[in-house]
């Protein structure tokens, strides 16, 4: 198991004359070259001493926490000593001898026991006080990131959305990331001609060269289909 310390990416829309600077959290950007990287980085250390790797399709946070490698916050996110819930995780399998074995059951940081900032925060009351699992249903991320023909529940007040696709409202109070809120490195902007492409659901081959670059770029998510969406949270009042 690898963490990779990971920053935040920012694209900023224009629409309206209105412009919005939109956060994508750690896990969005650059995610499958993030884990081609360390594959290949711990390739070439454990090839030298001859030793081989393979990708690890598997439960990532989990194996983390178990491993010893992290801990689960409050918030069911994955914490790293000196990474905060800013990072991208990575898995490969090998046939490096293991001469110990710190399995363990999941468990949560001892900085959570007596801290409740993240179950304050959550608009949607997705971080419970009565049990540790999350009520997933009533997470923001679990809906900004269905297919983009699902609309919004009514329940929804859309000024609880905070980023383009996922959320950050319980990593940014928490204590453990104090130190990593403000680091944001990627940035991309678009005009409003290109914001309204966005909005009306244009598909990348058929976008402008540069627009399609930016988002490429930005790599914020698999499908361009829940961006009319999720954008126009941010820039109509009604739609949902």
């Amino acid at each position: 198991m690898v963490a990779v310390p990971t920053p935040q990416s920012q694209a900023v829309f224009t629409w309206n004359g209105k412009s919005r600077a939109l956060i994508l959290p750690p896990t969005y950007v650059a995610y499958e070259e993030t884990r081609k990287r360390t594959e290949d980085l711990l390739a070439t250390i454990l090839g030298s001493k001859g030793y081989r790797v393979a990708r690890a399709s598997l439960p990532l946070k989990l194996l983390a926490v178990q491993s010893g490698l992290g801990s689960y916050g409050r918030n069911n996110i994955c914490y790293v000593p000196n990474m905060g819930s800013f990072l991208q995780l990575a898995a490969v399998y090998s046939d490096l001898p293991c001469q110990k074995n710190n399995w363990h059951k999941p468990q949560m940081m001892k900085a959570c026991e007596n801290c409740h900032a993240c179950h304050q925060k959550c608009p949607t009351g997705a971080i419970p006080s009565d049990r540790f699992l999350l009520h997933a249903e009533r997470c923001l991320v679990f809906h900004n990131e269905r297919k983009g023909d699902i609309l919004f529940p009514a329940w929804i007040d859309p000024t609880w959305h905070n980023c383009l696709v996922g959320c950050l409202h319980c990593q940014r109070v928490c204590p453990q990331n104090r130190e990593f809120p403000h680091w944001i490195e990627e940035t991309e902007e678009f005009s409003e001609e290109e914001t309204e492409l966005l909005l009306k659901g244009v598909q990348l081959d058929q976008l402008p060269a540069t627009t399609a670059a930016k988002l490429k770029h930005l790599d914020p998510i698999e499908s361009l289909d829940i961006l009319p969406r999720n954008l126009g949270v941010f820039f109509t009042e009604k739609k949902r």
